[in-house]
């Protein structure tokens, strides 16, 4: 049986931004607005999780991520008082860990000492320097949020988090690597994890595999020359863990392998799905808030199909699970998939 290991919650549907680059809120294929998860509710999945991981005493700690299609910290109240109730119930508990993903432009000292408080873990949205960050991460005003979010990860640095960066990987990152490096030496960053650009408004041009893997080479060898070979790059670390037989099957746009359904799910308010790119398509939901965790799994089985290329393929044991939308896709290649691992084979 195969172990849901990461559980994302995306506690609502808006968020204090308007990236122009952002699938969710664009009017072409917006997510509909709805009512906040409840503590309640957000305690209810907590428990689930609990219940789910000590049922069937599974070695990995299950990672809660509050993240997904708005800004978790607009309702951060909501998930406070969850987790404060999850935590008077079940005080010794030791197979949940919890983590955010944030804009960090909404952070107080207030919030990042509840943060602090409750164990969660926070990493931070943030495109790189100034100018690659304000080409897209824009408020609804149009203006940049640049010194906004690095204000936010100033407080939690002060608070005694190690924050770890999420970037998204577009074209202007691609065209001004060299200043992306100087930007995380800048600011001391020690890790950071590349989200490629897909599923984009038509007026932005998403990335390929062709283009995302050469770059996951060019980016380690140039935090090499730069004397940053002590920084993790996520991505790279997760494909590590492929060629260690030890995978963590989540999502190929950041890490190693697809674990969708299977190995990951994510609540998309009250509805559950495989993965972010499948919100709103009825035929990819596993079920509700209500259904235990593991059917989720179970009833995901069908949409694996059988890849008799990867019964022959040289690399398919470091490769794991490719992802099943890009499987999917019309143009579909696994090519440069292929030649990056044998080329990082030996070197991760």
């Amino acid at each position: 049986m195969e172990q849901v290991e990461r559980i994302c919650i995306s506690v609502n549907t808006i968020c204090n931004l308007g990236c122009n680059y952002c699938y969710f809120f664009h009017p072409e294929n917006r997510v509909e607005k709805e009512k906040a998860l409840q503590p309640i509710e957000i305690f209810s999945i907590l428990k689930n999780a609990l219940n789910y991981h000590r049922q069937y005493d599974f070695p990995k700690k299950i990672k809660v991520n509050f993240v997904g299609s708005g800004e978790p910290l607009i309702h951060w109240k909501n998930i406070k008082q969850a987790l404060e109730r999850f935590k008077i119930h079940f005080p010794e508990q030791q197979s949940l860990k919890f983590y955010t993903v944030t804009n960090a432009t909404l952070i107080t000292d207030e919030i990042a000492n509840d943060m602090v408080l409750l164990k969660v873990y926070p990493s931070v949205s943030v495109d790189g320097s100034k100018e690659i960050h304000d080409a897209h991460r824009l408020d609804h005003n149009g203006l940049g949020t640049f010194d906004r979010t690095m204000a936010g990860i100033d407080i939690l640095r002060q608070h005694g988090f190690e924050i770890a960066i999420n970037t998204t990987l577009t074209f202007e990152l691609l065209e001004n690597l060299s200043e992306y490096v100087k930007f995380v030496k800048e600011h001391g960053f020690n890790k950071v994890i590349f989200d490629r650009l897909v599923d984009t408004p038509k007026h932005v041009k998403p990335l390929s595999y062709a283009e995302y893997y050469p770059f996951l080479t060019d980016v380690r060898n140039l935090f090499l020359i730069k004397g940053l070979n002590h920084v993790e790059i996520g991505n790279l670390e997760a494909y590590s863990r492929n060629f260690q037989s030890k995978p963590d099957k989540v999502c190929t746009l950041f890490g190693g392998s697809c674990g969708a359904g299977s190995n990951f799910v994510i609540y998309m308010g009250r509805d559950v799905y495989p993965c972010g790119r499948m919100f709103g398509k009825e035929h990819w939901k596993l079920g509700d808030i209500h259904d235990p965790i593991q059917v989720f799994p179970e009833r995901m089985e069908k949409h694996w199909p059988e890849r008799e290329d990867c019964k022959t393929c040289d690399v398919s044991q470091y490769c794991v699970r490719d992802c099943l939308l890009e499987y999917h896709a019309e143009n579909y290649s696994c090519e440069p998939r292929k030649e990056f691992l044998r080329a990082m084979k030996g070197v991760l």
